[in-house]
């Protein structure tokens, strides 16, 4: 299976952010009490999302349009996709 750079750029994104809840459950495993680095753990975890969640929509709207989809399916795709990324 061939990915695009956009993919790969996504695939890393997703693997940072595994590494950083592993870091955060290595804490809890470990029982270390360093709270600073905890909570720094958790907001770069938290900030990565948002980015991953973003870059992820940018490309799927570039696949909608570079495929030339029906306005009315991008429209209820993109709804979707806001109802989703704000209930969070």
């Amino acid at each position: 299976m061939s990915f695009s750079e956009n993919q790969t750029k996504l695939i890393h994104r997703i693997n940072r952010i595994q590494g950083q809840l592993e870091a955060i459950k290595n804490t809890i495993i470990t029982e270390e009490k360093d709270c600073e680095k905890a909570i720094l753990l958790l907001k770069a975890a938290h900030q990565a999302m948002k980015k991953f969640g973003e870059a992820y929509i940018h490309e799927y709207m570039d696949t909608c349009f570079k495929e030339k989809k029906s306005t009315q399916n991008i429209e209820t795709d993109v709804k979707k996709a806001i109802s989703a990324a704000f209930s969070l």
